[in-house]
Order: structure tokens, then C-alpha cells, then sequence
């Protein structure tokens, strides 16, 4: 009976469950009424779904009280059908036209993207995401045409890009664009790329000017995503991986070595005898590959929690980020936490609450890059690195990279950095909006730098040791700020008839305070106790410093359009900024901007070809305030740098260090901007072409004055420099039944030009030059002309560097001497000097270019980005071009391309010892590279499991990907030179990487 009962109970349960779903089934099809297939079909606020077959045809149970099916695919518009009365659906999508309704972020508000009259360009947060770099920076290289991103390092938490928005507009001041993380001023490489919904570029000073003083390098306007209305689901995204250099040096081995270097044969032939069976005393060490040793392991953790309802909306965010170099003691930890939190109060009031915190970690060697790296570069084969008995080799003087990544100490940094922000908006009545933003910012860095004494074997055979460095050394430092921030905004809309209005006014306040504090001693007895205490109090010493700068501003914007074809806009601001005297203390910074969509007449419309064209012009001005200091007008007076005796005991004194200059006002920047959009196929094909030209008036400089004044010279406004160039980008985005593809190409070209130096100049500053009518910061040095190939063209040259010989550089003697008195240099002075100086090369990247190609096809997704310089010259020298300088060693390619009696064609001297001073390693045309480059920048390969998957694992999404970055370089450069080598290095750089990853996104 018991069997029976329980029987029925089960049935009655299984009908029960029936009765509880509805079976629907349905195809879905486009406006063609062709199939199509891939459409995600989901019940609404569940996690329950699944997507259309090849013919469209799908079926899917729905539960008992969800009567709410959601049809999304790329390309179409989502829609929503309610099934409560129906088991069969039928239904046909609407293709997106593409980019038109996108809502794109401007300053303080939001507005449609086809209604911008300013340069704004927008990069989708996902496309950030899908690039494995810890600084978020890095992923915005070649992806926005007219922003010049350049990685120069590979180093663990330094390895940040360089943003430039349009060239150069300062010479004394920042030239850093103004980043805004959701409204306020941060950094965007503290901000986990994850955890970005989009990028906002503004590049004109129309779209930018409502930012005024600091906005004239441009603004860089980042939001993170928010809550979405819905079931409340968890995402959880990892990577793995391991990195190394893009390009290294190779260099040769212990006796090929000392056959160039000018060792006798006989030396060489016992080396050799002698290097297998003793080879403490007789090494061939390969240091590059001793001090790179380690895979560079990298990982990331992101877990994400995101929904809500009408009332209240939840998007958290944690993430872990641990990246390793390819050497010791360089690592990087990033813990990041974002909480975004929604409340709607009532239909007129709504809050939004956001906290977020970054915790940072970088670990590096005491000793800089340049005994690291340069001296890896440096220290020939035939020195040891570590002994058959573990000991230290000397290198050279007892500069072994090894010995100091390895027992030399640590340099450790660490970071905490918490931001709150309330935001409370009201809207008494429709289309009045008042909003409050209150955002205060605590900083706090923490720096421990322990100096540790090692020694090394100076002699195998007599165990002779050197000790270093002299001494051992703790020094501690720590440093915090507290930020500001306020701002109030009202904006309201109308529309009447064709017209639509929109006007914006709004308060900010800013407030910036600093202060930092160092302590150090030396002489540790025990080197494990690394607390000050344990070092002598005899060499002990402190320092401390504070400053604070404020910034109030006022502004307003205007948008008006007809018809939604004619569009005009207006901004203005008015700063006041603590770092001027109050008879120059506030600027104030307009722009216009007008747009003319043409695809809304009907003379366009007719033509059936067009889905958007729109032409726009800007004009504005901008401000800059980043010059360096915070009181450059006042005189500035130095405490305890300038003690002296009285009385036998040391008194505490004071001395002004520089001259003061009250009359010091803003740098402005005034833009002209001149643009097309256009967008043809459905909005498939879209086109966006600019032409600007961006002056930068008033600029601060430091002008050179007389050394017998004793002070460093004031702040003054004394330049013009401008910026002339072109943007343009290209992008197709299409389908062909499952297969959905697009293809991205932009290009960027710039023209820099200094225009007044206030009759001072040129500005010479070691190999650089700064003058009227040629770009900022030239390569400045000597024209090489050929090599000397006899005795008979040394001594018929002009006198030049050193001891002369065969196989050396002979530089060109300019024109330097006006014979004539008519003010043009006509003949030369028979002498190399400082006077034969030109401009050889711009180090600065003025044709850009990338490339961005995606695709997806069942289940499968593929990136794929170029990315790359047409132009950009660089010097180079030290132990990266030179071979034997101060007592190195030679690479490979060197070998090949210098000069020898057989090889007389060549570019390069020949090989010989060198140090500073010398012939051959002057500045000169010799040592310019061609640093144009194309690079494969990212390939990513993903797959999606399907639906029928990850339904039965009641997970929505599972995707699995591999990627790659900076895989591969095509360039000009010797072999074992990444093209973004810093200007003017020698060696001491931290090499550009290549990363591999496999990585996991799951959304539950």
C-alpha cells in the first residue's frame, strides 16, 4: 500500500511539474524573412535558455509564471515577446543600423553619438578586455586614430603606454591627456580593464572645453559598468600565462670575442684549451641568458556580481592581478575592488553610491636598470657570473647583474588608493535634472628600500674578494594625499515641434593635499633585520616635505538641433587655479561646434546610398595648469639647504632658489577642427575623416638667464607651438549566415611646429633641440658623411675627435662663417665642433596606423590586431650600438656590419674601444635608426560552449580562449632592438614583452 501511495504521489509530482511549464517553439527570421541562426533565446530573469538551429527553428520550456522570452543576436535589435497566450512564435528581427543609436559619454552627461558636432571617438569596454595587459593603457594602442599610445617598457607595473592626443602642444608643461574615471580625475592603468563599459577620446577642444584647464592635451573619459536590471548573475574570469622579451641582444661568445677585441691568437687558442676543464678561470658566460632566467608566470582573477531591480541596482567587482618578470626580484601585484550600487528612491530622486580601492605591490632590485640590464649588455663573456662553488664572479669591478637581482636587496613599493563617490539627482519636473556628486580620494604609497652587501671573487686562484656595494643600506619613505572633490550640475531638454534644446550648467571644486616623509641609516650589522633601529645612528637621516593646490570652477553647455539635422553647440568654463597670482588666476576657455546631417534631406534620402552623412566644424580654446609646480609665481625659499656655523653649532638656514615671476598666466590651446562621418549599407560601412589644426599660445617655459644670478630661472610665458594633422578610420561590420565578421583600420598623421620662442632660442638640451620652425625636442648632433678609408682623407679632413685612424666616422664641417656679412652662413671653419650641430631625426611618432580584424562563427571568435608607425626616427647608443664601450662586448650583428678592410661599404666604423669622448660615438646621423615598425599587437582565439552545454550545467555562458601579445615585429632596426627603444637609450631599458595566455570566462 505504502509502494502504491508513494506511486501516486510521484505521478501527482510529475504532473504538477508538467502543468508548471509551457513548451514553446518558434522560428526566427530577418526583415528578408530569411533564416537566421545563432539567436540567443532566453527567459527572461533566469539563466534558462537556449539559440536557434541553422533554419531559425528553436524550442525552449518555460517555466510558470515567466511569460517573458528575450531574442538577441549581433546586428539585430533585442526584442521581447510575451508568451502567456501563445505556444508558437513566429518572429521576424530588425537589423541595428550600426553605431547610430550609441550612446557615447562627453563631458558631465551623455549624448547620441550621430548628434556629435566635436571629435569624440569610443572604444567599447570589451574589446579593452579581451587584451591580457595589466595596465589598461596598453590596450588602447592602435585602436583610436589621433591617440599615440606607446609601451616603452616591459618592466612588471611600469610597463604603462604613454597616451598623446594630437602631438605635442607643451614644452615646460605635462602633456599627459586628463583622465576621468566615471566624472572624476584618476588613473586609467589603477582601473581593472574589466571592469570598463566603454571610452570616451575627446580630441577637440569643442568636445573637451568644458574641462578648461585641464583639458587642453585632451580628455580621456572612462565609465565602468553598472548594474543591469535583471536576475542577479556572478561572472568569473581568469588567465594564466608567461611572458618574455620581444627581441634581445645576441651577443658573441668568449672567443670570438677576443679575436675582435684584439687579443693575440695565442691567448685565444689557450682560452680555449682551458675553458672546459677550468672554467672558473677561463669562462665563455652568456649573461643575457643568466640573468633572464625565470618565464615571466602571469595570472588574473576577476569575479563580478551584477543586477537588480526597478529599485535598487548592484554591479561589484574583485580582481587579483600577479605578473612576473624574466628576471629576479622584478614582480607586480594589483588587487583591485569596484562596487557600483543604483537606488531609485522614487520616480524623481535616485542615488547613486560607488566605492572602489586599489592595492598595489611592485617589487625591483635596489640597483637600477642601469647596473641590471646595461651592465647584462655590458660585461664581456670572459668574466664569470657564479663560480663552480656557488660563489659571486667579480664581472667587471664588481658589477655582477646576477650577484645584485639576486643577494643585493629589494626595492619595494607599495600602494593603497580608496575613492568614494555619492551622486544623488533630482528631476522635479520632465526634462529637469539636478545632480550632486561629492568624491573624496585618499592615497597612500609606502616605499622600503633595503641596500644588502655582497661579495664577490676578484681573483679565483688567490680568493680575493670584493665587497658590494661599500656599504649596506634601509631607507624608508612613505607618502599620502587627500582629494576633493565636488560638483553640482543642473541640465534641462526641451523639444518643441523641430527643435530640440538642451542646456547644462554646473559648479566644481577641487582640492588637492600632499605630504610625504623619508627616513634612512646605514652600516647593518645583521642584514635579516631591516627595521631602522638596527642601524647606526651615525649616518642616520630624515627629510619631509608638503604642498596642496586648489581649482574652482564654473560652466555651461548649450545644445540645440532642427530636425535632427541641424546641430549646434556651445561650452564654456571659467577656472581659477591656486597655481596663479590672483591678477591672473582665472581663465576662461569657449568653444562652437556645428554639424550638418546631411543623410536627413531629401536630396541625400533619395540617393538610397547613405546611411549617415554628416559634415562638422569646432572651434575652441583650452587651458593647462600642469606646469610642475604649484606656486611657480611665488619666491620660493629653502629651508635647511643652505645651514652654516655660528658658534661653533651648526644653524638652521634659508636661501631662495629661484626667481619669481607673478605675471605667469594659463597656456592656452586653441583648436580648429573640420570632419566627415559617413555611413553607407545599413550603417555596414563607416567612415570618420578629420583635419585639425591645434595651437598651443603662452606656453610656460624656463628661459634660459645668466649663471652669475645664482637662482634657477621663473616660469614664463614665452612660446607658441603648433599642431597640424589628419584622423581617419575605416570599419565594415557584416554577416553571412552564421559567419559574422568586421574589419577596422585607422590612421593618424601629425605635423609639429615650434612658432616663437620669444626670440630665445634655439633651446639646446643634451641631444635634443627645441627652435623656431621645426617640431619640439629634435635629435640635435653631427652629420656623418662617410668612413675613413685611408690616412691621406684623415689628414685632408678637418681635425675632429681623438686619435684618428682608419675605419673611423668622418663628420661633415658646416657652413658656420657668414663671409660675405649678408647674414647667410657661406663657408666652413675647418673644424669639427659643437657649431657643426643640425637636426637629425624627430623621435616622436607621427604616422600611426592600426588595424583591427574580428570574427565569430559557432561558438568560435576570432581578434586579430595590427598596429603600427610609418614614421619615427631614434638614437641610440651606449651598449645597445656600440661594441667594446667602456670595456664591452660585441653582438652578433655587429660583427657583420662594421667596418673592415674587406667590408668598406658599410655604415658603421669599425670595432674598436670606445668610451665617452671618442670619435666615433658622438651624436651623430650614424647612430639614427629608422623605428617605423608594423606589429602584430594582439590574436585572440576563443571558443563558447554551446547552449545545450551549458544549460544542463545551469551556467549561461562558458568561454575559453588563448591569447597572444605583441607576437610579432616587422621593422628596420639591428637585430635584438624593439622599434619602441626610448630615444636615446643606451642600454639601460627593461625589454618590451611578448605574452601567451589561456584563460577562462564564466558567467553563472
Amino acid at each position: 500500500m505504502k509502494k502504491v501511495f508513494s506511486l501516486l504521489i510521484l505521478m501527482l509530482s510529475f504532473t504538477v511539474l508538467f502543468a508548471q511549464e509551457k513548451r514553446i517553439a518558434g522560428r526566427v527570421t530577418d526583415e528578408n524573412s530569411e533564416a537566421i541562426p545563432g539567436v540567443t533565446v532566453i527567459v527572461k530573469g533566469t539563466t534558462m535558455g537556449t539559440i536557434t538551429d541553422f533554419d531559425g527553428n528553436f524550442k525552449i520550456a518555460v517555466p510558470s509564471g515567466n511569460n517573458l522570452l528575450v531574442f538577441s543576436f549581433v546586428g539585430f535589435e533585442s526584442q521581447e515577446v510575451d508568451v502567456s497566450n501563445t505556444n508558437s512564435v513566429n518572429l521576424q528581427l530588425k537589423q541595428l543600423t550600426i553605431g547610430l543609436d550609441e550612446v557615447v559619454a562627453v563631458g558631465y552627461g551623455t549624448q547620441k553619438k550621430v548628434n556629435l558636432t566635436g571629435s569624440v571617438e569610443t572604444v567599447d569596454g570589451e574589446k579593452l578586455a579581451r587584451q591580457p595587459v595589466a595596465m589598461a593603457s596598453q590596450a588602447l594602442v592602435g585602436l583610436v586614430p589621433g591617440l599615440t599610445a606607446v609601451q616603452s617598457s616591459g618592466q612588471p607595473g611600469k610597463d604603462k603606454a604613454t597616451l598623446r592626443i594630437r602631438g605635442i602642444g607643451s614644452i615646460g608643461a605635462s602633456n599627459d591627456p586628463l583622465i576621468l574615471i566615471d566624472g572624476i580625475e584618476g588613473d586609467i592603468n589603477g582601473v581593472d580593464a574589466n571592469d570598463i563599459s566603454n571610452i570616451s577620446v575627446l580630441k577637440d577642444a569643442a568636445s573637451a572645453s568644458i574641462y578648461g584647464s585641464r583639458a587642453s592635451n585632451g580628455v580621456i573619459l572612462i565609465t565602468t559598468k553598472r548594474a543591469k536590471e535583471g536576475a542577479m548573475t556572478v561572472n568569473y574570469k581568469n588567465y594564466l600565462g608567461w611572458q618574455k622579451p620581444t627581441q634581445q641582444p645576441e651577443f658573441l661568445g668568449a672567443l670570438d670575442f677576443m679575436r675582435l677585441s684584439g687579443y693575440t691568437e695565442e691567448d685565444v687558442n689557450t682560452y680555449a684549451a682551458n675553458n672546459l676543464s677550468n672554467p672558473d678561470v677561463y669562462p665563455d658566460t652568456d649573461w643575457v641568458k643568466e640573468v633572464f632566467t625565470e618565464n615571466g608566470f602571469q595570472q588574473y582573477h576577476s569575479l563580478n556580481v551584477n543586477g537588480g531591480t526597478g529599485k535598487l541596482g548592484f554591479m561589484g567587482s574583485i580582481s587579483y592581478t600577479d605578473q612576473s618578470a624574466n628576471i629576479l626580484s622584478y614582480n607586480f601585484k594589483r588587487y583591485n575592488g569596484r562596487f557600483n550600487t543604483d537606488i531609485k528612491v522614487s520616480d524623481k530622486f535616485d542615488v547613486n553610491f560607488d566605492l572602489n580601492f586599489q592595492k598595489a605591490i611592485n617589487n625591483e632590485p635596489t640597483v637600477g636598470l642601469d647596473m641590471i640590464i646595461q651592465q647584462t649588455y655590458r660585461v664581456p663573456p670572459i668574466y664569470s657570473a657564479v663560480h663552480s662553488d656557488g660563489t659571486w664572479g667579480d664581472a667587471w669591478t664588481g658589477s655582477n647583474p646576477i650577484a645584485y637581482v639576486t643577494d643585493g636587496g629589494y626595492n619595494r613599493g607599495f600602494m593603497d588608493n580608496f575613492q568614494g563617490k555619492i551622486k544623488a539627482n533630482y528631476s522635479p519636473i520632465p526634462g529637469l535634472k539636478i545632480s550632486m556628486i561629492y568624491a573624496p580620494e585618499i592615497y597612500n604609497g609606502y616605499r622600503k628600500i633595503f641596500i644588502r652587501t655582497f661579495n664577490t671573487i676578484v681573483d679565483w686562484d688567490a680568493k680575493t674578494t670584493r665587497q658590494m656595494p661599500d656599504r649596506n643600506q634601509f631607507r624608508q619613505s612613505n607618502s599620502r594625499s587627500f582629494t576633493d572633490n565636488f560638483n553640482a550640475l543642473i541640465s534641462y531638454s526641451k523639444s518643441f515641434e523641430d527643435h530640440q534644446l538642451s542646456v547644462l550648467g554646473g559648479y566644481e571644486f577641487i582640492k588637492y593635499q600632499y605630504e610625504t616623509f623619508a627616513a634612512s641609516r646605514t652600516d647593518f650589522i645583521l642584514q635579516d633585520y631591516q627595521v631602522l633601529n638596527a642601524g647606526s645612528k651615525e649616518n642616520d637621516a630624515n627629510s619631509g616635505s608638503a604642498t596642496h593646490s586648489s581649482l574652482v570652477s564654473y560652466f555651461a553647455r548649450a545644445n540645440y538641433s532642427y530636425k535632427d539635422k541641424i546641430l549646434f553647440e556651445a561650452n564654456i568654463r571659467s577656472d581659477a587655479s591656486s597655481r596663479f597670482d590672483e591678477e591672473n588666476r582665472v581663465g576662461t576657455f569657449p568653444s562652437f561646434s556645428a554639424g550638418w546631417r546631411l543623410s536627413e534631406e531629401d536630396f541625400i534620402k533619395d540617393l538610397n546610398v547613405f546611411s549617415n552623412l554628416k559634415l562638422r566644424a569646432s572651434w575652441g580654446q583650452l587651458g593647462n595648469q600642469q606646469i610642475g609646480s604649484d606656486f611657480p609665481y611665488a619666491s620660493s625659499i629653502a629651508l635647511g639647504g643652505s645651514n652654516y656655523i655660528f658658534n661653533g653649532a651648526v644653524t638652521t638656514g634659508a636661501s631662495q632658489n629661484v626667481l619669481a615671476n607673478q605675471k605667469i598666466k594659463w597656456e592656452t590651446t586653441e583648436t580648429s577642427n573640420f570632419g566627415i562621418d559617413a555611413g553607407l549599407f545599413k550603417q555596414r560601412l563607416s567612415l570618420s575623416a578629420e583635419y585639425y589644426v591645434r595651437e598651443t599660445k603662452d606656453i610656460l617655459l624656463q628661459l634660459p638667464i645668466p649663471l652669475v644670478i645664482g637662482l634657477n630661472p621663473s616660469t614664463q610665458n614665452a612660446g607658441n607651438v603648433e599642431n597640424k594633422g589628419f584622423d581617419l578610420s575605416l570599419n565594415w561590420q557584416d554577416r553571412i549566415g552564421e559567419f559574422r565578421y568586421g574589419i577596422g583600420m585607422n590612421i593618424s598623421n601629425v605635423r609639429n611646429e615650434v612658432t616663437n620662442l620669444a626670440g630665445v632660442g634655439p633651446i639646446i638640451s643634451g641631444n635634443n633641440i627645441i627652435q623656431v620652425g621645426s617640431p619640439i625636442n629634435l635629435i640635435y648632433g653631427y652629420e656623418s658623411i662617410s668612413i675613413f678609408q685611408d690616412q691621406a682623407s684623415i689628414d685632408a679632413a678637418p681635425s675632429q675627435f681623438g686619435t684618428l685612424n682608419v675605419g673611423n666616422i668622418q663628420y661633415k664641417d658646416q657652413l658656420t662663417i657668414d663671409s660675405d656679412g649678408d647674414g647667410v652662413a657661406d663657408q666652413a671653419d675647418g673644424v669639427i665642433n659643437p657649431d657643426d650641430r643640425v637636426t637629425l631625426g624627430n623621435p616622436f611618432p607621427t604616422l600611426t596606423y592600426g588595424f583591427d580584424i574580428n570574427a565569430e562563427y559557432k561558438g568560435f571568435d576570432l581578434n586579430v590586431s595590427l598596429q603600427g608607425v610609418g614614421k619615427r626616427d631614434v638614437l641610440l647608443g651606449g651598449d645597445l650600438v656600440w661594441p667594446l664601450f667602456n670595456a664591452g662586448k660585441i653582438q652578433d650583428w655587429q660583427a657583420s656590419d662594421f667596418w673592415t678592410p674587406e667590408n668598406t661599404d658599410s655604415k658603421f666604423p669599425k670595432i674598436a674601444p670606445t668610451s665617452f669622448g671618442s670619435n666615433d660615438i658622438q651624436t651623430s646621423s650614424t647612430w639614427i635608426f629608422n623605428a617605423s615598425y608594423l606589429r602584430v599587437r594582439n590574436i585572440t582565439l576563443g571558443y563558447t560552449l554551446p547552449k545545450s552545454i551549458t544549460n544542463k550545467l545551469s551556467i549561461q555562458n562558458i568561454r575559453l580562449y588563448y591569447s597572444g601579445q605583441n607576437l610579432f615585429c616587422f621593422d628596420k632596426l639591428p637585430e635584438g632592438i624593439d622599434p619602441l627603444t626610448p630615444n636615446g637609450a643606451q642600454g639601460a631599458i627593461y625589454p618590451i614583452t611578448k605574452n601567451f595566455i589561456v584563460g577562462i570566462d564564466v558567467k553563472f
